[in-house]
């Protein structure tokens, strides 16, 4: 496995910890709500600092715009996962003012195996969402 850039501060080495137990992600970033990094981590051999932080920078005002439609309706909080044939995107607004997005590589197999892969990116992606506001509550 290549080298995980593990960020600047607690956020980075959640994020870090993250990646290296879940081998389909090449990166995490969490982003303020003006789009800016507050820290990020990412496989050094399959992504750049830059994708990871463009990643969150263009999900700010979508993640909240979504996450504030569920919450208006009663539905509680949300994750968004996007697959495309280059790659996963899991992401989500948290603390009420931050978005979590993870970049991984794409699922493969039929329609079947692609959607046990996405269950279990899902629930991973929500142990990492705890953990993050977790740290922002302290």
């Amino acid at each position: 496995m290549a080298e995980i850039f593990p960020g600047y501060s607690e956020f980075g080495r959640v994020l870090a910890d993250y990646i290296t137990r879940e081998a389909a992600a090449r990166g995490a970033v969490l982003s303020d709500n003006e789009g800016d990094t507050v820290d990020l981590a990412f496989d050094e051999a399959r992504t750049s600092a830059l994708e990871v932080q463009i990643l969150g920078a263009q999900l700010d005002r979508a993640a909240e715009r979504l996450s504030s439609w569920f919450q208006d309706r009663g539905r509680g909080q949300c994750e968004i996962l996007i697959e495309a044939s280059h790659g996963r995107l899991c992401c989500a607004f948290v603390g009420g003012a931050y978005v979590l997005a993870v970049l991984s590589e794409p699922a493969a197999g039929d329609d079947e195996a692609r959607a046990t892969e996405a269950e279990r990116v899902l629930a991973g992606f929500r142990e990492l969402r705890r953990d993050i506001e977790a740290l922002l509550d302290t």
